[in-house]
């Protein structure tokens, strides 16, 4: 297991998710296109690149910081002779969060657009997914936390983030150790919040804590105030929980109104994004609200920070582009080691970048130099450490960070997977 830094400070901005995407695109020009873009293309036609996302709905955001996060990696890939001499083509398909659209766009990637892997989706459509991918013989590698996940056996699968089995024990190992051991939980009603109550329930448990409450937060609704004097008729120590973003812009603003923003929230990384900063206002992020968000190491995200600034403009990313933007080097790396994009040999080829041992490297470009001097890497990436266990799952750290006033959102604590798994009455072992 690695050992993480966790002073990292994050700056928001005002841009939009959309808006970053489009000075992307114009960044970038055509760095992701046609054959023969970018250096070194050697005559090789291009390949495309498969993305499953929610481009649409109600969480139309991730899907497109997701995008944004995926171009990142591939106006690097491109500039430095694509994969294997092939451009990289990416095509982003919309899938809704919902399995429906899921399939068809699968399909239309897989049979008709003919990627050679997909990055993504999130959680509630990635069971559908994964195996048309498998079918195809391509990797999926997807960022989302559903515990169904948690062993998963395939060997084109691959996540990118700690399951919400990982993230609920993290959560509730910060609380407890806040000394905030009655608690209510607070979980939207999408499959991607509700995915996270056995396992906050299970923590619990192990820990001694009291849940007593656990109310739905609706997406789409205009006011909270039932469930707000639900949640709180117990007088809660802490709140613990995930929603979608636009909801909490509307139930802080009715705590608010109500002078009841003393109470901590302990919450997922959903809400480290620019968009919750924005939605709640600077004093509400800035109050007792903590965030538990994967940590990383040895500069992977300030990387990635300056690779967003330079294309972008922008100071902090939207959740799910560090995720999308690991996804799509780890895939890149994997096919430049394996000296294939095919399997059986590039799942070896990824799982080698990515684990090591060999020297850490945290941009596509050092790794690839490193590979073509003929040195073994070891991938760090800007969401987490890569670190892929015999499922194909990364683990911890974990950072609990908080919002100023400014909007960074510096971390005030580290839990290291020893510490989380230890207070559960756990072992690495």
């Amino acid at each position: 297991m690695k050992v993480v830094g966790s002073s990292r400070t994050r700056y928001l901005t005002t841009l939009t998710a959309a808006g970053a995407v489009a000075l992307l695109l114009a960044a970038c020009g055509s760095g992701s296109g046609s054959s023969g873009s970018g250096s070194g293309s050697g005559g090789k036609g291009p390949i495309t690149l498969g993305e499953m996302g929610p481009l649409t709905g109600a969480r139309a955001d991730i899907g497109s910081a997701m995008v944004q996060g995926s171009k990142l990696a591939l106006s690097q890939i491109n500039a430095h002779g694509g994969v294997l001499g092939h451009q990289v083509k990416l095509d982003p398909q919309d899938d809704a969060a919902d399995p429906a659209d899921a399939v068809p766009a699968a399909d239309k990637e897989i049979n008709t657009d003919h990627a050679v892997a997909i990055v993504g989706p999130v959680s509630q459509t990635a069971p559908v997914t994964l195996p048309l991918a498998a079918k195809a013989s391509i990797p999926n590698l997807m960022w989302g936390g559903g515990a169904e996940f948690d062993n998963e056996t395939s060997p084109y699968f691959y996540r990118l983030a700690p399951s919400d089995t990982e993230m609920s024990d993290a959560m509730m190992v910060y609380a407890h150790k806040r000394g905030w051991n009655k608690i209510a939980l607070a979980i939207g009603n999408t499959t991607g919040d509700t995915a996270l109550i056995p396992g906050l329930k299970a923590a619990a448990a192990k820990l001694g804590m009291t849940v007593q409450k656990t109310v739905t937060i609706a997406v789409g609704s205009s006011s909270f105030r039932s469930e707000i004097s639900n949640l709180f008729s117990g007088h809660p120590q802490a709140i613990v929980g995930q929603f979608d973003i636009p909801s909490a812009g509307v139930l802080f603003g009715e705590l608010k109104q109500q002078n009841m923003l003393s109470t901590p929230w302990v919450v997922s990384n959903l809400w480290f994004a620019k968009e919750f900063f924005t939605s709640v206002g600077a004093s509400v992020a800035s109050g007792p609200i903590y965030i538990a968000n994967p940590g990383v190491e040895n500069g992977g995200y300030s990387d990635f920070l300056k690779l967003l600034k330079q294309k972008t403009g922008q100071s902090q990313p939207s959740n799910g582009a560090t995720y999308m933007y690991d996804a799509v080097n780890i895939w890149a790396l994997g096919a430049a080691e394996a000296h294939t994009y095919k399997y059986p040999a590039l799942e070896q080829g990824i799982l080698k970048a990515a684990n090591g041992p060999g020297t850490t490297c945290t941009t596509y470009v050092t790794c690839l130099s490193l590979l073509k001097s003929g040195k073994a890497i070891d991938y760090v990436g800007a969401a987490s450490s890569v670190n892929f266990d015999k499922h194909h799952n990364v683990y911890g750290p974990f950072d609990i960070l908080h919002y100023k006033q400014d909007g960074s959102s510096p971390a005030v604590s580290t839990l290291s997977p020893s510490q989380i798994l230890s207070a559960l009455g756990q072992s690495n072992g």
